[in-house]
């Protein structure tokens, strides 16, 4: 139940910055929701591309984007 916290606390919280990540307190792994460092590669648009191609190909469905529609 605890693991929809982080969600919960950017979706409502005041003090939730738009962009920003949050996940546990302690070590990323456990404890309270706060705003936790992204990783550089969460921001790589080609990896980013790239895993939503491997998504698609794995599981049948493909979702049409703004710019397809």
């Amino acid at each position: 139940a605890a693991g929809a916290l982080p969600t919960l606390y950017a979706a409502v919280h005041p003090d939730a910055e738009q962009g920003a990540c949050y996940g546990p307190r302690i070590i990323q792994w456990r404890g309270s929701p706060t705003k936790v460092v992204t990783p550089p590669r969460a921001a790589n648009k080609d990896l980013a591309t790239r895993l939503w191609e491997v998504s698609e190909t794995l599981t049948g469905v493909r979702y049409e984007t703004p710019a397809e529609g």
